[in-house]
């Protein structure tokens, strides 16, 4: 096997794993979510994932400071990509099933691909094909019948959350394309994560207070800790890898 090739299947192995952890936060963040509120635990939650990326940018020896050009555009990523898009997560989360979520957020790949012809690049019939069939089927689960119409606004609510986050999540990978080639994708993770972590956090006190982690059982601290750590922490640091070797396209695939 080539040493491009071997690059390329590594970063298939990485995505999947990549994956998996990144899904598994939907159950766990479901059971804490019982006790917190949704702003203060995806904010907190991305805090601690922001700290452990850069602790690994340390251990490996990597950049950690941004130049002075790239902070505003950091700044604007970090509120779009995590400050919003957990927002919106986990609102979603505390309003629907986890399944619903899960499924919802697919169309993540179908608003890449909007972007993208927003962007110039064309887009074939059957690209938009896939699309239409994409958010069609969205509408369906969510109808939860094929046989009446069941949406309303009342009980849609929570799949527009859903929608909104996988919307974006799509605008931060497709804005921060150019600097993950010029910083490298790990220390964009870092960033953005933790500023994004701190804006939403520093968001959800007007509302919520620490007094909700007091609040919180033994099992739900292991909840939160492991949904900080594993499926963003150590996930963002899949995606960078799978960013690197595979391109953003392939990436998007996988999500």
């Amino acid at each position: 096997m080539t040493p491009e090739a071997r690059r390329r299947w590594t970063g298939e192995g990485v995505m999947m794993v990549t994956l998996m952890l990144m899904g598994s936060s939907y159950p766990f963040a479901k059971e804490v979510l019982g006790t917190m509120s949704p702003l203060l635990y995806s904010g907190s939650r991305y805090l601690i994932a922001g700290l452990f990326l850069f602790a690994v940018l340390a251990v490996m020896r990597r950049p950690l400071a941004l130049p002075r050009r790239d902070w505003l555009p950091m700044i604007v990523l970090s509120i779009v990509g995590v400050a919003a898009f957990q927002a919106f997560w986990g609102l979603g989360m505390s309003r629907t099933a986890p399944s619903i979520g899960s499924i919802v957020m697919t169309t993540t790949t179908a608003f890449s691909a909007i972007l993208a012809w927003m962007g110039g690049r064309r887009l074939p019939a059957l690209g938009w094909l896939g699309i239409a069939v994409a958010f069609g089927g969205v509408v369906m689960v969510v109808n939860n019948s094929l046989a009446h119409w069941t949406l309303a606004l009342d009980n849609i609510d929570g799949a527009l959350f859903w929608a909104v986050s996988a919307f974006v999540w799509a605008l931060y990978v497709d804005r921060a394309t150019p600097y993950n080639g010029r910083l490298g994708g790990l220390r964009v993770f870092a960033w953005t994560t933790l500023l994004g972590g701190a804006v939403l956090t520093g968001f959800a006190f007007l509302f919520d207070s620490l007094g909700e982690f007091a609040a919180l059982s033994g099992r739900q601290w292991g909840y939160w800790l492991y949904t900080a750590i594993f499926p963003v922490g150590v996930a963002f640091l899949g995606l960078s890898i799978g960013f690197e070797r595979l391109g953003v396209t392939r990436v998007m695939v996988y999500m």
